[in-house]
């Protein structure tokens, strides 16, 4: 059976000789699908993986097979795991076009033992839940809000419920409970199902209660 290709996403003026997104899987073995994005450093890959791929995030200390070889004799100096990728810094000296197809099935490897990869800090829900909100409001919904001059910031994160603070446009703008609900949250439970609530501190929308003051004519 033939397989497709995935996609390979470059960032304009950006390209560090990726490898293609394509690995190389077991018979019979189901491949998480990924994509590589550069970055600014041409050391530094960002593979984009479905959320929940992983249940860590953060700095990684140990990595299945493969993948944890390359970190444990620093030909791999850094993995980073995010909500929805997988950041990896090449050793000075290696580069993408030579190593990255190597790193690529390694990777793509690791990824079918998720319950294999250690944090270098121990992990929390809470943690969790942060760094999915988190890469939400650094995402496409964090740019929707700036570019209507809006501002949005996570005030807390614990016990499955998020509170974020809009701020800057969002304060009074009668469609701040729409972006909250229909573009945050929602965006939110795709990367933390479990998520039980969301909300803003300063009820954003509602305008405040004028207050009337009562004026007395003086004396004269």
């Amino acid at each position: 059976m033939a397989r497709g290709r995935l996609r390979v996403h470059v960032r304009a003026g950006l390209d560090h000789g990726l490898p293609d997104a394509h690995p190389r899987g077991a018979p019979g073995v189901s491949v998480v699908p990924m994509h590589p994005e550069a970055t600014a450093d041409p050391q530094v890959v960002r593979w984009v993986v479905p959320a929940g791929t992983l249940p860590v995030v953060g700095e990684i200390a140990e990595a299945p097979d493969d993948l944890g070889q390359m970190l444990h004799f620093e030909d791999v100096t850094s993995i980073e795991v995010e909500a929805q990728a997988v950041v990896i810094r090449l050793a000075d000296g290696q580069s993408w076009s030579g190593a990255g197809a190597r790193v690529r099935d390694a990777l793509s490897a690791a990824l079918q033992h998720p319950q294999r990869w250690r944090p270098a800090d121990p992990v929390t829900e809470d943690d969790m839940l942060r760094a999915a909100l988190q890469d939400v409001l650094d995402g496409s919904v964090g740019d929707y809000i700036r570019s209507h001059g809006g501002e949005a910031t996570i005030e807390s994160a614990h016990a499955r419920r998020a509170e974020v603070r809009l701020a800057g446009a969002c304060t009074h703008c009668p469609a701040a409970g729409f972006t909250l609900r229909s573009r945050i949250e929602s965006e939110l439970r795709t990367r933390f199902p479990s998520l039980v609530e969301l909300r803003a501190t300063d009820q954003p929308g509602k305008a405040a209660r004028p207050t009337w003051l009562t004026l007395r004519r003086r004396s004269v």
